[in-house]
């Protein structure tokens, strides 16, 4: 076995003559990442410094190449998504720099050729063409186009038509020959990723370039091993035996040690103490997120605010509690312990104040988190503080139609949310000090930025985003919003809980799609969704299967989901979903169901509809977007 502490830089390397390369297995399964690992790599990437661990790569390589000069083809058994995902944003960076080439002015020619140099380095980080004469007939893991031989330097799995995919992205980029687009590219995890990086990475040349630096200085732990039986030893060794040390068992470490040095406590005390912070917050990566959000809520306090460090990152939480620590641990240890009971009830309302309650059940839904330190603030401060007396009531719900609209457009981007966040706790501070109260007016006019620039999505954007492919880009927001528009609706037949769980965590109601989304559409549904006609059938498909106006909720049933719209609707009593009895069909009673929309001035819902066709899930579609619209408007709009 060899192990090595390297940069991806090294691990693909950009020169010419760099022989690794990095193939799945076929036996591996797809590539699955989606949004919410894409974001989070994308922001560990932005807020941390040059250099940040990202796990480790175990490959087989079994030796050296058949012959001299051939390639080296690592074959990756932990590490493809990882590879994966950064190859293909490399793949929209590159895309974007080539646009801004001959838009971007140059002080010379040096600076000219330096911005070549970076897009050749790209290129050969995506693909390596060997000449007639530099490779060997039957050379393993190339392919041959155009006399010459192509090695895809991280080259992904061969199931559910990844491997097409990514050619297909490949030939985009002019990378390789045009090559025909596959059916339905665009509702599989390849194609969103990378148009996800194409819609989320700057549009300046300086900062993807600065964007491509970091990149490169991602560091891994890369280990080759020789067979691919050691490799699923070490595998399994690895993620079963032993954890190592994270940020909070470092703090802990150290905060339960000062406190024995320094302040003469028993380091038994101290670790019941500890233990309250992880009852309050029983999950390790709430815990860690308490910790940066401590710091970015309170540092607006002398005692917390450390010089040189405006923002906590992950990179700098260690280094930002040991100085607290040091500073005066048993004052820190109070307000740690204190701070994470509030934290502790934003997770997990406990429904003793019902409206307030709600509200954070609500945020939590949606998936709010960066909004936890601006409330870990407000819910600090004494009543006496607020003009109005349901103040932290409005401010949830203003917060969680803040992030309904950010996350359903990713305006503001991630990367953006934290520091806007802390501006807005040092606004709230300086009123407070200055001895006024907050009002919600206050909190919104600064939430949303109207005071140096605004921190939102307009309308239009938003409305854009929710009569697309929604549930293609952003199935989460996607299940809370059918939810969320099923639980106002005016009529109440059905009301059962659509958050409920069964005892593997698994959602006993799921989203439907009405047309199916399945590639192999049903010659019923071909007939109903397109006159016979298969290949605008997969048209409508494509653009229509993922948008709000095709989807409900129900309880799974495999036998349904394909089939013709007449058994879709019909109701079925006491259908057992994952171990609870649900009514299912879309006569159910679901007010979700029942929602009314016009089709050349004939009133239906999807309960009562004779058919489905284009011009009904535009026409529910519409209907769906209004409705949203008008819950999800600020005040001023």
């Amino acid at each position: 076995m060899n192990a090595h502490s390297m940069p991806f830089s090294k691990i693909i390397s950009s020169d010419q003559g760099a022989r690794e390369h990095y193939h799945i297995p076929k036996y591996q399964r797809e590539y699955t990442w989606g949004v919410n690992q894409w974001d989070k790599l994308l922001q560990d990437v932005d807020e941390n410094d040059q250099g940040y661990f990202m796990g480790s790569i175990i490959c087989v390589n079994d030796g050296e190449p058949a012959s001299p000069g051939d390639e080296l083809i690592y074959q990756v058994v932990d590490g493809q998504q990882r590879l994966t995902t950064l190859a293909l944003l490399i793949m929209a960076i590159l895309q974007k720099l080539t646009g801004l080439k001959d838009d971007v002015e140059f002080e010379d020619e040096e600076e000219r050729q330096d911005f070549e140099n970076s897009l050749s380095g790209l290129r050969n980080k995506l693909l390596k063409k060997k000449k007639k004469g530099e490779y060997r007939e039957g050379e393993y893991g190339g392919f041959i186009e155009q006399s010459k031989m192509c090695f895809i330097r991280v080259q992904p799995s061969f199931q559910n038509h990844n491997y097409d995919d990514y050619l297909y992205i490949l030939s985009e980029l002019g990378l390789i020959k045009t090559r025909p687009r596959p059916s339905y590219l665009g509702v599989r995890s390849m194609y969103k990723a990378f148009r996800y990086f194409q819609d989320n990475t700057p549009d300046e040349a300086d900062k993807l370039l600065a964007l491509t630096t970091k990149i490169n200085q991602l560091t891994f732990v890369h280990i080759s091993v020789g067979s691919q039986a050691d490799a699923f030893t070490l595998f399994e060794t690895l993620n079963n035996r032993g954890v190592p040390l994270s940020a909070i068992d470092i703090i802990k470490n150290k905060m339960l040690s000062e406190m024995e040095r320094k302040h003469k406590v028993d380091i038994d005390e101290s670790f019941e103490q500890w233990q309250e912070i992880i009852n309050a917050i029983p999950d390790a990566g709430d815990q860690e997120r308490f910790l940066r959000q401590f710091y970015n809520a309170f540092k607006v306090n002398k005692d917390i605010r450390i010089d040189g460090i405006n923002r906590a990152v992950k990179s700098k939480s260690i280094q930002i509690y040991e100085t607290l620590i040091k500073k005066d641990a048993k004052a820190i240890f109070k307000q740690l312990c204190d701070k994470a009971l509030i934290y502790g009830r934003l997770l997990e309302p406990e429904f003793d104040n019902g409206a307030v309650d709600n509200a954070l059940a609500d945020l939590l839904y949606i998936g709010a988190a960066p909004a936890y330190q601006v409330l870990l603030y407000l819910f600090s401060l004494p009543k006496k503080s607020f003009s109005e007396a349901d103040f932290l009531e409005k401010s949830v719900e203003l917060f969680s139609k803040y992030y309904v609209r950010r996350n359903i457009t990713d305006i503001p981007s991630t990367r953006d949310l934290d520091q806007a966040h802390i501006i807005l706790i040092e606004k709230c501070h300086a009123k407070i000090t200055s001895g006024e109260k907050l009002s919600i007016t206050f909190l919104e006019r600064w939430l949303l930025g109207r005071k140096g620039g605004d921190q939102r999505a307009s309308l239009e954007t938003f409305r854009e985003e929710l009569e697309g492919n929604l549930y293609s880009t952003n199935s989460g927001m996607c299940r809370y919003l059918l939810i969320k528009l099923d639980s106002i609706y005016h009529t109440r037949e059905y009301r059962p809980d659509l958050w409920l769980r069964d005892d593997k965590d698994r959602f006993i109601w799921t989203v439907e799609h009405v047309f199916p989304k399945g590639e192999n559409i049903p010659k019923a549904w071909v007939d109903m969704i397109a006159n016979g006609n298969i290949s605008k059938a997969e048209e409508i498909l494509e653009e229509m299967a993922h948008c709000l106006g095709n989807l409900t909720l129900s309880g799974f049933n495999s036998k349904l989901a394909a089939s013709p719209f007449a058994n879709k609707q019909a109701l079925v009593k006491g259908h057992l979903s994952l171990g609870h009895k649900i009514n299912i069909g879309y006569r159910n009673g679901l007010a979700l169901n029942n929602i009314e929309f016009k089709v050349k001035n004939q009133k239906m819902t999807l309960a009562n509809a004779k058919a489905w066709k284009p011009e009904m899930i535009r026409a529910r579609t519409k209907v769906m977007v209004d409705m949203l619209i008008k819950i999800y408007r600020f005040s001023d709009e």
